[in-house]
């Protein structure tokens, strides 16, 4: 049965806020993917599939509740691009609250070699590099089972930090918002059960400021870009005086 409206209550930005509040309460404090500190702590992931607009919102909630994480950016995503202007400053912002950006890999859904995997991974590593102006440490695969890339589990490729190694699913708790609800353990849950090492993977674009359906929330990142690039380009004509062939009057 598909979830109710009702059932995402638990993916607003105030729900995440709620947890990261939570997270502190019990002591946890942020690691990165590198990182192994013998404390309780969580590993904060973002994979950024559609929004960085939803992105740059949830680090901003991160930084002021203390928490840094890594924000996985996809150079060949169909959602965004990070050659826009604005996408540019977005990354920027997410940065400079302290945050790490990551490669989000898109396996496709080839059967990969380890070498050209590792090949195709440091490609996009130095492509994002260049696009973003900083240093890429870690890589997070876009849609793995779709492809054979769970199998290079090591703790790097590409001599990036792999976010799906083996050592991070052994020793750590996992949970995940993949696809919007729910699938397994809620991560508030997760969270209250109070393990030493946990792994929280979350995609911002499910995180709004209001419930929503997930269909719902990709739609409104997906017209609210189209609508903004409208706005550009009447913007660009009535700036520059030309005519405007075809704006309706009002």
């Amino acid at each position: 049965m598909a979830p109710e409206i009702s059932d995402f209550s638990d993916f607003t930005v105030e729900a995440y806020r709620s947890m990261l509040v939570s997270l502190r309460d019990r002591g946890y404090t942020a690691a990165g993917l590198g990182d192994r500190p013998s404390g309780r702590h969580v590993i904060l992931r973002h994979d950024v599939d559609i929004s960085l607009h939803r992105a740059r919102d949830i680090a901003g909630v991160e930084a002021q509740e203390g928490f840094q994480s890594t924000y996985f950016l996809m150079p060949r995503g169909r959602y965004y691009s990070l050659t826009e202007p604005e996408c540019f400053d977005l990354v920027q912002q997410i940065s400079g609250l302290g945050h790490e950006i990551g490669l989000h890999f898109d396996t496709g859904t080839e059967q990969w070699s380890a070498e050209g995997l590792g090949a195709a991974i440091s490609r996009e590593q130095r492509f994002l590099e260049r696009l973003v102006g900083q240093p890429i440490g870690s890589v997070s695969y876009h849609n793995p089972d779709m492809s054979n890339a769970l199998q290079f589990n090591d703790d790097k490729i590409a001599w990036l930090h792999n976010a799906y190694s083996a050592a991070l699913k052994r020793d750590y708790v996992y949970s995940s918002d993949s696809n919007g609800y729910w699938r397994f353990k809620p991560m508030p849950e997760v969270i209250a059960a109070g393990h030493d090492r946990l792994y929280l993977l979350t995609h911002p674009e499910w995180w709004t400021p209001t419930p929503m359906a997930p269909r719902d929330r990709i739609a409104r990142a997906v017209l609210g870009r189209a609508e903004a690039s409208m706005r550009d380009y009447d913007r660009v004509l009535r700036d520059a005086g030309r005519v405007n062939v075809g704006l309706a009057k009002a």
